[in-house]
């Protein structure tokens, strides 16, 4: 199987050390006098042509390798050999060893130093040593390295590479689907517009952004349009204006949202097409699932959930992502806005 026709995706390089350690081997695989050389970039672009997508969260690369919609992902070996979906893959080991999950970025206070290095001691003690082992860590003793060790300034120059040239110059497309239901009044409706106004500082001008919202009829709030400063603009006055009464019509607003998407799509072929659901999952009225995931996987639009309130239907939200592999988010998280951040950083 050439490079050309071989799918495969990795880990958000921003938060995943394996998905950090496959960016740089990708790079230096292309350029070993200089990871960041222009030679580097345009090798890394052509590669990344064949990522499907950039992986939220570990276990969505996994979902989507034991679904078989991938023909590589990358993960570390003791995932590989706890993972009964991942034995029909073979684990080829690569880049650099990272057996230590000891990461630190910038400058540690003299408190977060000395805390490291007493977890590193604890890792490093006979009964966790053994523990690891019989997880799975500890293994490939014989495996060396081919790239060398990165000063941080150069992994953090990678990093800002592959924000910059992720999508190789297409762009993604993308609607916002807000349940305004009455089950969403109060706190939950709150959280979900704050939502939409946090996501929109991490949109870049080069993607093209949508709004649709639903309670028991469909409203197409701002259509899809490129997310300059007028777009920007609307999209936030737009949120604002949303308020929660009304019953729950969820996979009717889903479908207004994916038509606006395959009409995109066939004004633009190269562009990718994501769905980002906000929602309680309380569907009571409309649509069923089953009447609209075959148009869901035929045009393969990841479905991304974010889920508010307390009783929210996490199973039902699950049920809609994993049409295509996408996650789910709790609102309610004590870190929601920074999981936030690196969802749209990830596909955004």
């Amino acid at each position: 199987m050439s490079w050309s026709n071989l799918a495969m995706g990795y880990t958000y390089p921003f938060t995943s050390s394996t998905g950090l350690n496959f960016l740089l081997e990708t790079l230096y695989t292309y350029d070993k006098d200089n990871i960041l050389s222009d030679k580097a970039i345009k090798g890394f672009s052509e590669f990344q042509k064949n990522v499907p997508f950039v992986s939220y969260t570990t276990q969505q690369m996994r979902d989507a390798a034991g679904s078989g919609s991938l023909d590589g992902m990358v993960t570390e070996y003791q995932t590989y050999i706890n993972d009964k979906n991942l034995s029909n893959y073979e684990f080829v080991p690569l880049g650099y060893r990272h057996d230590g999950p000891m990461y630190s970025v910038g400058k540690l206070s003299n408190d977060k130093e000395a805390g490291l290095k007493m977890f590193t001691e604890f890792c490093k003690s006979d009964e966790m040593q053994k523990k690891a082992s019989e997880c799975g860590f500890n293994q490939y003793d014989n495996f060396k390295s081919e790239i060398p060790e990165f000063e941080g300034s150069l992994i953090l120059e990678a990093q800002r590479l592959w924000k910059k040239n992720k999508d190789v110059g297409s762009s993604i497309t993308a609607v916002f689907v807000a349940d305004t239901s009455g089950s969403m009044s109060g706190a939950p409706i709150k959280e979900l517009k704050e939502s939409l106004i946090n996501a929109g500082k991490y949109i870049g001008e080069n993607n093209s952004i949508g709004l649709v919202s639903f309670n028991s009829e469909v409203y197409i709030n701002l259509p899809i349009e490129k997310f300059d400063l007028t777009q920007h603009s609307y999209f936030n006055g737009a949120v604002g204006n949303l308020s929660a009464y009304g019953g729950t019509a969820t996979y009717n607003g889903i479908a207004v949202a994916t038509n606006m998407l395959i009409k995109a799509k066939k004004a633009n072929p190269d562009t990718k097409l994501v769905l980002f659901l906000l929602s309680d999952g309380q569907s009571n009225c409309g649509y069923k699932l089953r009447q609209l995931s075959p148009v869901l996987e035929s045009y393969k639009i990841p479905v991304y959930s974010i889920a508010y309130g307390e009783d929210a239907d996490i199973d039902e939200l699950k049920e809609v992502s994993g049409i295509n592999e996408a996650a789910v988010i709790k609102a309610d998280s004590d870190d929601v806005l920074y999981q936030l951040k690196n969802l749209f950083n990830a596909q955004m």
